[in-house]
């Protein structure tokens, strides 16, 4: 296909999706639940067949080309061929650049893709009444014919209350991949809540070794050489001992570097940018829509500061209907106190009610919390739910709602998870009704997991893992039994059964210490 038309209609194809709008409350609708599963597992097969096909194409290093085919050196160039040879140069940059931000766009499509496919199988759970099969997580493409492998197609669709989903995220991904328009549109507090996120996300662990470079001196016709040399990384090899079989026995290692391989929490940089895009408009959006509510909970008289954002956007409408001024923030500040007089809220002197600029310092802090510290709670939350409600094995073959998440999280990978904000959490349970605990020490919840994880692999034990999850954050986290199994649809004897196991797990008694070893 030529490059103009892969190009084009690949534009069109990301166009058509950008102008879908989901009705996210109707997807409790089995039906329409079906038709949008259907409609992303659709769009993901093909944008996958598009970044195959610009692949191939070359598309991944477009610049390349220009590097090898590029000018001819000064010698060979005549003076009046310089302006063509530039404008050709030019017009394949233009080609290049053109190239890598398709592929790039339709990179981050597929990634958006995936994060939302990941939360439908996530939140959806759906049955057959006649042979009452279940089908979830991944076994939900078997019933996009509208019919269950018994033939029956009488299905009932169910809420997965053990789930781990935000369907409200869809809409704010960048399933278009115009995730540098969403970026722009940000604001402030906004941009600064999502580098954040994205830097949570890219905490690389310490990984293993993946290659080495050696400087080796040998010696060589009579006389000593250095050599460099790479080796792939082998757990337990002497390297010097190799060194020495392939280049003497006088060979000696004068300098060694290793190189690790460091995969992320998680490790793909389009879903990294896809999901705290998506949660951060996620959380702009709740924060507009309860700002006023926690206004009037926090501030002493929030009619004033009302009054105030009035008269501060006032003057600011009329300082741009006078024109332009060589100091426009002075016209518009001299504007805003002629405004204040007339509303009483300044005096005689100019300065402000004291209750106004009481109230707005606690509105700057208020908005900090709601635009940066809630968008970090709940993708640091559902992570840890994921995480603790779903075992080793599921996470290396699932991932969820989070594409590309690591099983398993080293020390430094758990300490990059802030401890929750508590203004945060408060106004989290009061106003959107998120059933979110505060936890005070995020990395020792995390590592009470991985560490029960590790006992019981190799030992055939059944457990159930959700209530294992809410045995730790009982155990480890201080949360009330009863709280810990309500957070995950639990029954508070589930709970029980699994926190007697996890204890059976622990530091064996000094008698049976004293029984291993005599049977050693």
């Amino acid at each position: 296909m030529n490059e103009s038309v892969l190009i084009g209609k690949t534009e069109r194809f990301l166009r058509k999706i950008g102008r879908k709008t989901i009705d996210i409350p109707v997807l409790s609708n089995i039906d329409y639940f079906i038709e949008i599963y259907t409609y992303f597992k659709e769009n993901l097969s093909q944008l996958q067949d598009l970044r195959d096909t610009m692949e191939v194409k070359g598309y991944k290093a477009p610049y390349r080309s220009i590097v090898k085919y590029g000018r001819p050196s000064a010698s060979e160039m005549q003076v009046e061929d310089l302006h063509d040879i530039t404008r050709h140069t030019q017009h394949f940059r233009m080609k290049a650049a053109a190239k890598k931000n398709i592929l790039d766009r339709i990179k981050s499509s597929i990634a958006s893709h995936k994060i939302a496919i990941g939360n439908l199988e996530e939140y959806g759970v759906i049955k057959c009444s006649s042979c009452q099969n279940e089908y979830q997580g991944h076994d939900l493409h078997n019933i996009i014919a509208r019919k269950c492998l018994c033939g029956s197609d009488k299905l009932e669709l169910t809420p997965n209350i053990k789930g781990v989903y935000r369907l409200d995220i869809i809409n704010f991904l960048p399933l278009s991949g115009d995730y540098m328009v969403k970026m722009s549109q940000l604001s402030p507090l906004g941009r600064e809540s999502f580098r954040k996120i994205v830097r949570i996300l890219k905490q690389e662990k310490r990984g293993s070794v993946k290659t080495l470079s050696l400087v080796v001196r040998v010696f060589e016709d009579g006389r000593w050489v250095r050599k460099r040399v790479n080796l792939d990384g082998i757990n337990q090899v002497n390297y010097e001992k190799e060194i020495r079989k392939e280049y003497g026995p006088d060979a000696r290692i004068e300098f060694m570097q290793f190189h690790r391989s460091r995969p992320s929490i998680i490790n793909d940089k389009h879903v990294q940018t896809a999901l705290s895009l998506g949660y951060v408009k996620l959380a702009e959006d709740k924060s507009i829509a309860i700002m006023d509510s926690v206004l009037r909970q926090y501030l002493k008289n929030p009619e004033k500061i009302k009054i105030y954002n009035e008269a501060l956007e006032k003057s600011r409408r009329n300082s741009l209907k006078m024109g332009d001024f060589e100091d426009q923030m002075t016209l518009q500040r001299e504007l805003m106190d002629e405004e204040l007089q007339k509303k009483g809220l300044v005096d005689g002197k100019g300065k402000l009610d004291r209750e106004v600029e009481a109230d707005l310092k606690l509105k700057e802090k208020i908005d900090k919390c709601l635009l940066l510290n809630i968008p970090r709670t709940l993708i640091t939350w559902d992570i840890i739910k994921y995480y603790l409600t779903t075992s080793y094995d599921h996470r290396t073959k699932y991932s969820g709602s989070f594409p590309n998440l690591r099983p398993y999280l080293d020390i430094n990978q758990m300490k990059s998870f802030e401890n929750f904000h508590k203004q945060a959490i408060n106004i989290l349970k009061n106003h959107l009704n998120e059933n979110i605990p505060y936890i005070s020490d995020i990395s020792s919840l995390l590592t009470g997991k991985f560490e029960i994880e590790k006992k019981i692999k190799g030992l055939h034990v059944k457990t159930n893992p959700s209530a294992v999850g809410a045995a730790i954050l009982n155990s480890v986290g201080d949360i009330d039994l009863d709280e810990a199994a309500q957070i995950f649809g639990l029954n508070p004897e589930e709970v029980k059964t699994e926190r007697d196991k996890i204890e059976t797990f622990q530091k064996p008694s000094s008698r049976a210490q004293q029984f291993l070893e005599m049977i050693k």
